[in-house]
């Protein structure tokens, strides 16, 4: 399922730009029949430009962070086919470590308690690290 660009909040942005646009009209048909002042003109004129160039930011923005959603999704979906292709296997090998790991970062070795512990993390194609469960 492909997250898609909804009427919701992408279209509340676009519709107030097109009442902003309308009102621009409406200001300036004012202005021209001397019923607003150029300073109370250019005042409004200010600040609708404003709000409109704010709402096409949020949209830029809201879109960008939509298509990383759906990549990510894409890349969910890719490795969960990929990892159902190995659920059966007795053994790893080489070719089903590099289908399914990036790679794989050790840290440094830790002497706690007088026992040795290591960091690692293992970096996974498509999804990157799979934080750990926990009980």
């Amino acid at each position: 399922m492909r997250i898609r660009k909804s009427a919701g909040i992408f279209g509340a942005y676009e519709t107030r730009n097109r009442e902003i646009d309308d009102m621009f009209l409406n200001l300036y048909t004012d202005k021209a029949k001397g019923i607003l002042s150029e300073q109370r003109f250019v005042k409004l004129t200010a600040a609708m430009e404003r709000e409109q160039k704010e709402n096409q930011k949020r949209l830029k923005e809201l879109t960008l962070s939509l298509r990383r959603s759906n990549e990510q999704e894409s890349d969910v979906r890719t490795f969960i086919r990929e990892i159902r292709r190995y659920t059966t296997i007795q053994e790893l090998d080489e070719g089903i470590l590099n289908r399914l790991i990036s790679r794989i970062l050790m840290g440094e070795v830790k002497k706690v308690d007088g026992e040795k512990f290591q960091e690692i993390k293992i970096i996974y194609n498509f999804v990157g690290e799979i934080p750990a469960v926990t009980e």
